[in-house]
């Protein structure tokens, strides 16, 4: 959802009761298009969040923290010297657009007050940051726009501030009953939600179907008569008389499956009980753009490591069928040597320049066998071509086996991560995985990665019911260092026999026979955490860890065991949770 001006005039609000008369104390930009201000009050520390990022316009209270840059942008060092250890005196939102004006009372060189604006536009790909000095000259913007850019207006340093072009909108909190009438009545045959919208300022399309909808109108119906308008009218001058006494609901939209897909500074009827109400607006903006903006980067980083993982998958296949074919022809190596010792036993029959010849095969009941001959060579060098095949064929059975094996365990690896890709909640989970390709050289590595969190995530942890601890890991690297780092010999190792799944520890620190529920419980584990998740009666091996060895050279959680137990387990999701110890 796009920022309305009724939200924004939520946050003026909030701004007016918590920020004025707050000290400038620092100020950064961690991103090309954002800022955060932190504003000292009398016994709290406030940060200001301003974003003009085209996807996510945005200005509230926040609480996320950043990696700001070891040097500061020309912007943010703008910032510092004109507004910085100011105070805060006032935060206007004009004609109910999406503009907030922030007005901040700062020293000059001189030691004289003066007042400087920032003003901050939220228009989607059009938003911008601005610093204006007392007389409302552009300072600078976080984006410069020339004429080349804009017609209309031109945002440089020393330029006279225009404000954004009027769309010939009316400002909903100043119009009057006869004039919302008159404005409606020419817009007949037009949506109902579209007519509210085109006449009205800082109101989006889901507040217009809200006015619809509390009118008891269809909102995509066309406007078409008298009533209908007294019924809008109705419910939009009770809605702002409302947001002109500061009676605000900040409400997130939840789907069926309790995720969300919209937020609103007024409580919306239209979705009956499918909200969550919060206590202020920048409350509710720090979690819907934080969760919104981290399910965008976990879609993304999905999709991105699905793709590299698919095409490296189908060349492994690729391989893998190649290498079969060539394997299965070195296998029928003892032809060529056949066909070299009957060239030789019977070398005076033959003369150079036969193409073929028919021979009887002495180790098949003298079965007559054609061979086909190089017309250049002579027998015996006919003969000695054949040995050489056959040699050749030898000892590349080897390396093709070999490499037939290095092929089938990279799709299995390849296997793994998807499972590990599509059980993974969050992004953190994620980044680990992707760390994993990029080690693996599956990504190339990102050279101004600098700020790559070096934190870990530990292993996933469940007790039983018998008390016993089970660790299952995340990821390959992370399978890996539970096997062969943290568990100890007499621990108990499991996984799902013959398809991807994660490794599960079931710890034992004295020695004792692990019960025999513990196992079933953590059989259960083993299986929720893999391919089988879906699945029923997934069989599920256990074995002493120190029957879980690793080969020399292998992917990550790449493993083989021995002198293992098979159970059968139907995953249930309601036990393993129950299990689960929460991080």
């Amino acid at each position: 959802m796009s920022l309305d001006g009724i939200t924004l005039a939520a946050i003026k609000n909030e701004f007016i009761d918590k920020l004025i008369g707050g000290r400038i104390d620092k100020i950064y930009q961690p991103k090309n298009e954002l800022i955060t201000i932190k504003i000292r009050q009398p016994g709290q520390n406030i940060k200001l969040l301003i974003s003009a990022d085209p996807q996510n316009p945005r200005i509230h209270i926040s609480e996320e923290n950043f990696d700001n840059p070891l040097r500061p942008p020309a912007f943010c060092m703008l910032l510092r010297k004109h507004i910085e250890s100011g105070r805060i005196k006032s935060v206007t939102q004009p004609n109910f657009e999406r503009i907030l004006e922030i007005t901040v009372q700062h020293k000059n060189n001189q030691g004289e007050l003066e007042d400087k604006t920032l003003v901050v536009e939220l228009m989607g790909r059009h938003s911008n940051i601005i610093l204006l000095n007392e007389d409302k000259h552009i300072l600078d913007s976080i984006k410069r726009i020339t004429s080349q850019k804009s017609r209309y207006r031109e945002i440089l340093p020393g330029k006279k501030y225009v404000s954004p072009p009027e769309q010939g909108k009316h400002n909903p909190l100043t119009t009057n009953e006869d004039e919302f009438s008159k404005l409606l009545r020419n817009d007949f045959g037009e949506p109902i939600y579209r007519v509210i919208m085109n006449n009205y300022r800082g109101i989006g399309p889901l507040l217009a179907t809200e006015i619809a909808y509390r009118a008891n109108l269809n909102p995509q119906d066309n406007l078409s008569n008298f009533e209908e308008i007294n019924k809008l009218k109705l419910e939009f001058f009770s809605l702002f008389e409302q947001i002109k006494n500061s009676q605000f609901e900040p409400t997130l939209i939840l789907k069926d499956n309790n995720t969300f897909k919209n937020y609103s500074a007024v409580d919306l009827k239209q979705f009956n009980l499918c909200k969550k109400k919060y206590e202020s607006i920048s409350e509710l903006m720090n979690f819907y753009f934080v969760e919104s903006i981290t399910r965008k980067k976990i879609n993304k980083l999905t999709e991105k490591m699905t793709k590299v993982i698919s095409d490296n998958k189908e060349k492994a296949h690729k391989k893998y069928r190649k290498v079969k074919g060539q394997l299965k022809g070195a296998l029928n190596a003892d032809k060529y040597q056949l066909k070299g010792e009957l060239i030789t036993a019977n070398i005076y029959q033959l003369k150079k320049g036969d193409k073929k010849v028919k021979l009887n095969n002495y180790y098949d009941n003298n079965k007559e066998i054609t061979i086909s001959l190089d017309p250049q060579l002579s027998p015996a060098e006919n003969a000695q071509k054949y040995f050489k095949k056959y040699e050749k064929s030898k000892k590349s059975v080897k390396y093709l086996k070999n490499e037939s094996r290095k092929a089938k365990n990279e799709i299995n690896y390849l296997k793994q991560l998807e499972v590990n890709i599509e059980q993974s909640t969050t992004l953190d989970e994620l980044e680990e995985i992707y760390e994993e390709l990029i080690q693996e050289a599956y990504i190339k590595k990102q050279r101004h990665n600098k700020n790559k969190k070096d934190n870990k995530l530990p292993p996933l942890k469940f007790k039983s019911s018998d008390g016993y601890d089970i660790l299952v890991g995340r990821n390959n690297r992370q399978n890996d260092k539970l096997t062969k780092k943290i568990a100890n010999n007499q621990d108990t190792w499991l996984h799902v026999k013959d398809i991807p799944g994660s490794h599960t520890i079931i710890r034992n620190h004295t020695g004792d026979k692990i019960p025999e529920n513990t196992i079933l419980e953590a059989s259960q584990i083993a299986a929720f955490y893999s391919k089988g998740r879906n699945s029923s009666n997934v069989p599920v091996d256990y074995t002493s860890i120190k029957d879980v060895k690793k080969p020399k050279g292998a992917k990550p959680g790449m493993v083989y065991y021995e002198n293992q137990t098979t159970l059968y387990v139907d995953p249930d999701e309601q036990i393993v949770n129950g299990l689960k110890i929460q991080d």
